[in-house]
C-alpha cells in the first residue's frame, strides 16, 4: 500500500549531538574497509606527518550518529525500515579527523521530493550533517539521501 512522506520536515534540523573519536575505533574501521594507508593505523607514520597523528579515512563519519536517529527520523517521515534504501552518500573533508578529538555534529533535512521509478514512486530525504571541531569550525559534512518506497 502507498504511503505519504512529511514533506513538511524539510528543513528541520535535530539536536546536535558530541563524538570524540577512538584511535582504536579508527584503526579498526579502517582494517575493516580494507584500507591499509599507514596514515590511518602507523603511530609513527602519524607522528611524522603534516598532521602530526594518525587520520581517519574520510568514511570513517559514516560511524558518528545519534542514538536512536534513524528510527526518529523514520517514524516523523510517516514510514518504516521496510521501504527504505540507501541511496547515495557524500563526504567531504576541510581537514583530517583525528584521535581524540571531539565534533559536534548538526544534521538537517536539506531536500525531500518524489520520483517514479521503474518500480513505482520513490521519496527521497536528503540530510546533511555538519561536523564541528570544539572552535566550531567546519571539519567535514556527509550527505546522505535516503530513499523510501512509496
Amino acid at each position: 500500500m502507498p504511503t505519504e512522506i512529511n514533506k513538511a520536515l524539510k528543513g528541520k534540523e535535530f539536536p546536535p549531538f558530541v563524538v570524540t573519536v577512538e584511535r582504536g575505533q579508527m584503526k579498526a574501521f579502517a582494517r575493516a574497509i580494507g584500507d591499509l594507508n599507514p596514515n590511518y593505523l602507523d603511530d609513527a607514520v602519524g607522528q611524522a606527518s603534516e598532521w602530526g597523528d594518525v587520520i581517519a579515512p574520510p568514511t570513517f563519519m559514516t560511524t558518528f550518529r545519534a542514538d536512536g536517529e534513524t528510527g526518529a527520523l523514520l517514524r516523523e517521515l510517516g514510514t518504516d525500515i521496510s521501504r527504505v534504501l540507501h541511496g547515495e552518500q557524500e563526504f567531504e573533508l576541510t581537514r583530517p579527523i583525528q584521535p581524540g578529538q571531539t565534533y559536534v555534529c548538526r544534521a538537517r533535512i536539506v531536500d525531500i521530493y518524489e520520483k517514479t521509478g521503474r518500480s513505482g514512486p520513490m521519496a527521497f530525504v536528503v540530510r546533511e550533517t555538519a561536523i564541528t571541531d570544539r572552535a566550531n569550525d567546519v571539519v567535514g559534512t556527509v550527505r546522505h539521501i535516503t530513499v523510501v518506497r512509496l
